[in-house]
């Protein structure tokens, strides 16, 4: 009998954390952070002691309070004992928050497989940005390449890689006892990569898979509209070809399409690509798994150093890490000099390098999720981003495509793949997916489902 327990990823988007018990295997698949956790109960300053480990996510019922799963020194002040972990895994699809965001909370002898790029991205991440990837002790991560054939008890796990907005994400075809089990994780086809997608569509097809659990981020009522990442570079390299001034770029730093877009659109347009110190070393370590310009040497793009101290732009004035770019640095002064010679990697968090640089004529693209944009609680940001860019008379324009399958990828990949049985998931419109396939089971938190 195939059991699935839903603790997240049911009746929202994100938040993927399933228990798959079968073939005397009891493995989790991803162990995820919804996007909305927390926003009950803080806010702000208003947030839990990190010492405190699980006691006040218990208090609002946050996180499931599972026994044999979590670490002892998380469940030091909670009345759940701790106890030796009864999981066989956890296996990943790729780093995002809502699919990774709670491993700081299992027990660090539970093995965790991963892609080598998502192991090698939680590493960068968490060298550099400590607060923003937090995934806790782990005694065994095992990383893997998609084709690898992974036991666990009498299940075989054969992670296949997909396209998503981000490298190194992937999907699972679990071979079992009694019939086989597909999950998408989060996966598109719509970008430079579409080919890793198919692989992957036609991997599950050819298990003839017992149950599909299906992302449906963008399986909405709504009528389909959408670009793609060429038509993303198109808009891109046109905004840059007509702007009289600098041009600002707001994307994820791991979304490497859309770095590419930028880096291949500036290239084109005659201009250099700059980022900062710290995209600089996120690049330099993903370069062993992917093709991607030198951030020490690429003359295509430069490394931004802001001011400090001195002013002189003085080895001593930065971290050990950001010297070695210091042989491709540029700094605001030129800049200044030549604006329209260049496009610059920013974000919200970056505005202040506006006053230094005093771009006029300049063009924002905003590339990012519009959510982040144009959602309500993000308003405050949206109201500050508006005033920067109203008092340097800075132009926004959008340019973005989804990390997610449309509705008719969707379809596509389901009428292939052709499973017995379908669950959705990383949804909030599971009734949608009855339209396309004859056998729906619609999960809810908490719920189990058997096969």
């Amino acid at each position: 009998m195939i059991s699935l327990t839903f603790y997240g990823g049911t009746g929202e988007i994100g938040g993927n954390k399933i228990l798959l018990e079968y073939g005397g295997a009891k493995v989790y698949l991803d162990f995820g952070e919804s996007f909305d956790f927390g926003e009950d109960y803080f806010y702000e300053w208003l947030e839990p002691h990190a010492a405190n480990g699980l006691e006040c996510y218990f208090e609002f019922d946050m996180v499931p309070k599972i026994p044999k799963l979590y670490s002892r020194a998380m469940l030091r002040f909670t009345d759940l004992p701790y106890e030796s972990p009864d999981v066989d895994a956890v296996f990943l699809s790729h780093h995002h928050c809502d699919h990774i965001g709670h491993l700081e909370f299992l027990d660090e002898d539970i093995p965790i497989h991963l892609g080598r790029i998502t192991n090698a991205i939680i590493e960068a991440y968490s060298t550099r940005f400590p607060t923003l990837m937090k995934i806790g002790e782990h005694n065994n991560l095992h990383p893997f390449d998609s084709g690898d054939r992974i036991s666990v008890k009498d299940l075989t796990f054969r992670p296949v890689h997909v396209e998503h907005s981000t490298p190194g994400a992937f999907g699972y075809v679990i071979e079992g006892p009694e019939g086989n089990v597909v999950y998408t994780g989060d996966f598109r086809r719509h970008g430079r990569e579409q080919a890793l997608t198919d692989e992957f569509i036609a991997a599950a097809a050819v298990s003839k898979p017992r149950l599909m659990l299906c992302e449906g981020t963008r399986m909405t009522p709504d009528p389909e509209h959408y670009y793609d990442e060429e038509q993303v570079y198109e808009k891109i390299k046109g905004i840059m070809e007509s702007s009289h001034g600098l041009v600002l770029g707001e994307f994820s730093m791991c979304n490497i399409d859309r770095f590419n877009s930028f880096y291949k659109a500036a290239r084109d347009t005659g201009k250099k690509l700059i980022v900062d110190t710290k995209y600089a070393f996120i690049l330099d370590r993903l370069r062993e798994f992917l093709s991607l310009p030198d951030p020490h040497r690429d003359e295509s793009l430069k490394v931004y150093f802001k001011p400090a101290k001195s002013r002189e732009f003085e080895e001593n004035d930065y971290a050990k890490f950001e010297r070695e770019y210091m042989g491709n640095m540029i700094t605001f002064q030129e800049i200044k000099e030549n604006p329209k010679d260049y496009v610059i990697f920013t974000g919200f968090n970056k505005l202040m390098e506006l006053i230094y640089i005093q771009p006029r004529n300049a063009d924002y693209i905003y590339s990012s999720s519009e959510s982040f944009l144009e959602g309500e609680e993000n308003k405050d940001q949206r109201r500050v981003l508006d005033n920067w860019l109203n008092h340097f008379g800075i132009t926004l324009h959008k340019a973005h495509c989804s990390g997610h399958a449309g509705k008719s990828d969707l379809e596509y990949a389901i009428k292939m793949i052709r499973p017995d049985f379908l669950i959705p998931i990383h949804t909030r419109n599971p009734e949608e997916f009855k339209k396309i396939h004859d056998n729906v089971m619609i999960a809810k938190r908490g719920e189990t489902i058997k096969i």
